[in-house]
């Protein structure tokens, strides 16, 4: 008995000198996170960790609005943008869970009026083909319906019927907003209540995350709300309702930090189940396949997935689930590690992709002994986009035709235009000059248009966030408008999907 008991003693202090216990050294990674700010030149950040269901690090820096130097704390409320997902994801669970559907049931059993393109997944589209990023969709596709519009969500879902199917159904990744929006009119039509009813009662109230909201219309001068900046510059909130069950949510890490807890804690909290463990596999299982792509495998990811709302990654032998957040001002990263019951959120207030970096670096310093600094990385890759955009522009600023003039005169170009999934565009003649709204969004999307050469004219929308773009006119054979096209390049709105006819 005493030599077992004494090998016994030896293979688990084996263990401890092959895997040692890794002390987090606060101070390490609060230095770090102050490099990251200076480098990155950022207006401010939120960063909270949770270890073992204990809250570790929970801290602001900063400031939430440059123009009035209002520090970040720990209970300042982000834009979470896409992390919004993962509430959807629940609430849908909580519906099987309670038996009210089934992931597999058939999208119009539950939402007559969804219609795709192609009749065959309008057919055969399941709840769980809304919620995995593999419905046929290209990534980002549809989502000009939502930005910045009028649109309801009901009238959202009516319109993405009209745009064309480019990935095989189930065969690709295509990443989608648009069928989130779909999902929370699912919940509306199976629980009787609104998906905002319904995630406030089901999950926020239960997990006293009372710092959380899922609309910016309710914040005032008065809130503790970090402002949308964008290279430092300050912008107004834009609404965002109507994509709520994709992208609404505002948040703070404190309350941020409960819902990773949730998570952790497989759907039980205060000794209630609130989610099913079921569900929480089922969520958290791989459903679509990624490509890894060699960079990745130098960092020691060989395979990632689409979840129902998160996303799944192996690194240091360990299944991490994440997702990312991104809308107009705020980048946020959102993590957490099972097996080692960590877990990571960080929230920022410009368009950087720092919190991806930082939360790296908090996974090294729990998983393995790296010293990787991912912040540089970071920067050396936002530096070389820039210049590559940079050279972009002016290759197209080179390619420009001198002495060119329009084929008719100005006011022959104005009037009423239509996409068919989009909806109306009018361009106006004033003074000698032509101006574009695209009416669903005529706040954002709106411009003076000058003559660039031919038929082209160059505009710059309201809208900060997007670059100079291009409007290019087509005619009939005679020589009436037929319509026109935009170009604008940039990686989240694909204007390149619409084509515009004159009515």
């Amino acid at each position: 008995m005493k030599r077992s008991y004494l090998s016994v003693l030896i293979f688990f202090l084996s263990l401890t000198i092959i895997f040692p216990q890794k002390t987090f050294d606060e101070k390490q990674l609060d230095k770090y996170i102050q490099s990251a700010i200076e480098k990155f030149n950022l207006p401010g950040l939120s960063i909270g960790i949770v270890k073992d269901s204990v809250v570790i690090f929970n801290k602001g820096y900063g400031v939430k609005d440059v123009r009035n130097s209002t520090t970040i704390n720990i209970d300042t409320k982000f834009a979470i943008a896409s992390l919004s997902k993962a509430f959807t994801s629940a609430s849908i669970g909580m519906l099987v869970d309670e038996g009210k559907l089934s992931w597999n049931d058939r999208v119009i059993d539950h939402l007559p009026e969804f219609k795709l393109h192609d009749s065959y997944i309008t057919r055969e589209a399941r709840i769980v083909d809304l919620l995995s990023h593999r419905i046929g969709l290209a990534t980002f596709d549809g989502d000009l319906l939502w930005y910045g519009t009028n649109y309801k969500r009901s009238e959202i879902v009516k319109r993405i019927g009209e745009m064309p199917i480019k990935n095989g159904f189930r065969s690709k990744y295509g990443y989608q907003n648009i069928m989130f929006i779909v999902a929370g009119e699912v919940i509306e039509k199976v629980s009787g209540k609104t998906w905002e009813e319904f995630v406030q009662e089901r999950i926020l109230t239960p997990l006293e995350m009372n710092n959380t909201t899922l609309s910016n219309s309710e914040f005032t001068s008065s809130s503790n709300v970090a402002i949308p900046h964008l290279n430092k510059k300050p912008l107004d909130f834009i609404n965002y309702d109507n994509s709520g069950p994709a992208a609404s949510i505002n948040s703070s890490t404190s309350d941020l930090l409960k819902w990773l807890q949730f998570w952790l804690n497989e759907g039980e909290w205060n000794g209630g189940q609130l989610l099913s463990k079921k569900s929480i596999r089922k969520i958290l299982t791989s459903h679509t396949a990624l490509n890894g792509g060699a960079g990745k495998e130098i960092d020691g990811t060989h395979f990632a997935a689409a979840g129902l709302g998160w996303f799944l990654y192996d690194y240091s032998g360990r299944k991490i689930i994440t997702h990312g957040g991104g809308l107009i001002g705020f980048i946020s990263k959102i993590t957490f590690v099972p097996e080692d019951n960590l877990g990571v959120i960080v929230l920022t207030n410009d368009d950087t992709r720092v919190s991806g970096a930082i939360v790296n670096k908090v996974l090294d310093l729990f998983l393995n002994d790296k010293d990787i600094d991912y912040v540089d990385k970071t920067f050396v890759r936002q530096t070389k986009r820039n210049n590559r955009l940079a050279k972009l522009k002016h290759k197209r600023d080179s390619l420009r035709i001198e002495g060119t003039s329009p084929s008719l005169q100005l006011e022959k170009y104005a009037g009423i235009y239509t996409d068919k999934m989009y909806g109306d565009a009018q361009i106006t003649f004033n003074k000698g000059v032509l101006s574009l709204t695209l009416l669903p969004s005529k706040e954002l999307f709106v411009s003076k248009m000058e003559h660039w050469h031919l038929n082209t004219f160059g505009i710059k929308f309201a809208d900060e966030f997007l670059p100079e773009g291009f409007v290019t006119f087509n005619f009939q054979t005679n020589g009436n408008i037929k319509g026109f096209k935009i170009e604008l390049p940039n990686p989240d709105f694909h204007f390149y999907n619409l084509d515009f006819k004159k009515k």
